[in-house]
């Protein structure tokens, strides 16, 4: 076979050449975010990016979006990994939109050859060791395009002379806000009936995190009493997170009420209202109609008929004969 005819020292400079090429192959390090809810930061929620694989030195992180554009760096363990966390008093200032979150990987140079910046009219710009090569424009119009901004960004990795890699992540950015499940149509936000002596459970969505937790208030709606008050957790789903109320039975006596779902920290809260009825009494057995025929009634009319005839008919043949 064609192997046998190939010269071992040969083999051996082939396997080195395969070797040496796998290894200085770049490696591409992989990104994870921790955010409140899938593809969603909310407004003063924290959040996390973090990535493995970095091993060309001190990495870059690029936030742009809506009037917001900053650059972090990194510096990873000697694993490769790394990790940055935004505060929720620098998210409490992001505007609502669309933002990108662009990885840079400094290359085999272990140099951040690109790197952010304004220039003398105050517009941002992308810099190749402090040369412009990028305009952005100003910092108020970026929310327009984003993924046209990340693109720009990504262009400066074919300059020559730069190694530098990007990976961009996209999100989302919104107020906060609390959602109720169960919602009658164009009601606005009455909640389906109750029934008192039954477990009463009230649920709904929410973009804020999991790492918080909400307040909740039952109160009359007549003279809002507070009649019940509870902390529960919101907890993690997709696409919105959660959270969920409830009451085990005897529930609530029989009235009018308003529920206020509250996050404390930001003051976001929302409120709906629920009837608690009586159980409906069971419903007595009808009373089947009796199908007896109504026994047939006695018809006089022809025999009256005939016989007020005959007397008509005598009546005329008496007078006739007399004259």
């Amino acid at each position: 076979m064609l192997w046998t005819c190939v010269n071992p020292g040969k083999w051996r400079t082939i396997i080195l050449v395969l070797l040496l090429t796998i290894i200085a192959a770049p490696v591409t390090a992989a990104l994870y975010f921790t955010t409140s809810a899938p593809g969603i930061i909310t407004k003063g929620d924290p959040y996390s990016i973090s990535g493995t694989g970095a091993v060309n030195g001190t990495v870059g992180i690029w936030i742009v979006g809506r009037d917001h554009f900053e650059v972090l760096t990194s510096t990873p363990d000697r694993h490769g990994n790394f990790s940055v966390t935004v505060k929720p008093s620098a998210t409490d200032g992001y505007s609502s939109g669309q933002y990108t979150i662009v990885y840079q990987d400094p290359g085999e140079s272990g140099i951040l050859e690109i790197e952010g910046g304004t220039d003398v009219n105050g517009s941002l710009v992308v810099m190749n060791r402090g040369k412009i090569v990028a305009r952005l424009g100003p910092r108020q119009e970026l929310g327009e395009n984003i993924r046209k901004v990340a693109d720009q960004i990504f262009s400066t990795s074919s300059i020559p002379g730069v190694d530098d890699t990007f990976e961009a992540e996209y999100f989302f950015v919104q107020k906060p806000a609390l959602f109720f499940d169960n919602v009658i149509p164009a009601s606005g936000l009455r909640l389906q009936d109750q029934i008192t002596g039954e477990r009463i459970v009230i649920s709904g969505a929410t973009n804020i995190g999991t790492e918080n937790s909400l307040r909740t208030e039952i109160r009359t709606r007549n003279t809002h009493e507070i009649v019940t008050t509870k902390t529960i957790p919101v907890i993690a789903g997709s696409p919105m997170n959660t959270w969920t109320w409830d009451l085990d039975a005897p529930g609530l006596p029989p009235s009018d009420y308003e529920v206020i779902i509250r996050w404390e920290k930001t003051d976001t809260y929302s409120n709906g209202t629920f009837t608690v009825n009586y159980p409906v009494p069971p419903s007595s057995t009808p009373v089947k109609p009796v199908n007896n025929p109504i026994p047939q009634q006695d018809d006089y009319t022809f025999p009256v008929f005939v016989a007020s005839s005959l007397i008509v008919l005598a009546i005329v043949l008496y007078y006739a004969g007399r004259e």
